[in-house]
């Protein structure tokens, strides 16, 4: 229905993370298989799926961190690009008070891959300096 309203080729889903755990508990109101489904009505559409994925997020675990890895490789698989965004404590937000959103060698890894195949994009890597400079700022005004 969409496709003869729109003229372009690309949908964003916010998908933001692959563990069931994080988007139950930051109350993203989907869970994993929506996101997957979200992709295949894309491809069938005749759209390409762009996914936001938010890495570093307050509160991740190890095991999420490796959710969200292979839920994005599974989504490159059918299809979609990945839009990767770090994890930043924006002011007046809920998380205000978070620390910045880190991501370990492994993952860093992953995604350099998936973005050496044109896979992925984003400015998550400036995004890490710029969380941190937040969270700095931040903590010299207390």
């Amino acid at each position: 229905m969409l496709r003869r309203y729109v003229d372009n080729d690309d949908l964003v889903i916010g998908g933001q993370s692959g563990s069931e755990r994080v988007l139950e508990s930051s109350r993203r109101g989907h869970d994993v298989e929506a996101i997957i489904r979200a992709v295949r009505l894309c491809e069938e559409g005749g759209f390409r799926a762009n996914v936001d994925f938010i890495l570093g997020l307050p509160g991740e675990t190890r095991e999420d961190v490796q959710a969200t890895a292979t839920l994005m490789k599974r989504l490159v698989e059918l299809g979609a690009r990945v839009h990767g965004h770090t994890f930043m404590p924006l002011p007046g937000t809920p998380f205000r008070d978070a620390a910045p959103g880190t991501i370990d060698d492994a993952t860093r890894a992953d995604l350099d891959r998936l973005a050496s195949e044109q896979r992925l994009y984003g400015h998550w890597k400036a995004q890490l300096r710029t969380a941190r400079e937040l969270a700095r700022r931040r903590d010299e005004r207390r």
